[in-house]
């Protein structure tokens, strides 16, 4: 079976150039082994775009979300907690350190209307599209 590569008509180039930075940054960090990397799903709305991050174990106080010239940044730290003298664990796989994104964001997006909730371990941000970006009916008139 051969896989034929058909570009999708909705999907401009803005928005594929942020998911192939996305996976260019995967690429890149999964080949180092010791980066932690939380979960991220985007979504392609009518009205705009919403970014979904799993950050589970951080709080509020220590995740930032910047924007300079259309990249987005998110950075979050989870404080290493001292020990205490004596303990030795026999395993140890809960994440913790700091963490940095940054996500290209296509062109049609307005970084002023950013919003962003953070519940339960999840991050939710949603970016809006420009006015000039949503679709938009044209009238057809009979002459």
């Amino acid at each position: 079976m051969t896989l034929v590569k058909v570009a999708h008509p909705r999907m401009n180039r803005s928005f594929d150039n942020m998911l192939n930075s996305f996976f260019e940054e995967l690429n890149t960090s999964s080949q180092r082994s010791n980066v932690w990397r939380p979960a991220m799903d985007v979504q392609d709305l009518k009205k705009s775009f919403e970014l979904t991050f799993s950050l589970p174990g951080f709080e509020k106080d220590n995740i930032t979300i910047s924007v300079k010239n259309n990249t987005l940044t998110l950075k979050a730290e989870k404080v290493e907690v001292k020990e205490d003298e004596g303990v030795k664990y026999l395993a140890r796989e809960i994440a913790r350190g700091s963490y940095e994104r940054n996500i290209e964001l296509p062109e049609n997006v307005n970084t002023d209307k950013i919003s962003a909730e953070y519940k339960s371990g999840i991050l939710s941000l949603s970016i809006p599209k420009t006015k000039e970006a949503l679709p938009r009916e044209i009238p057809v008139t009979i002459k």
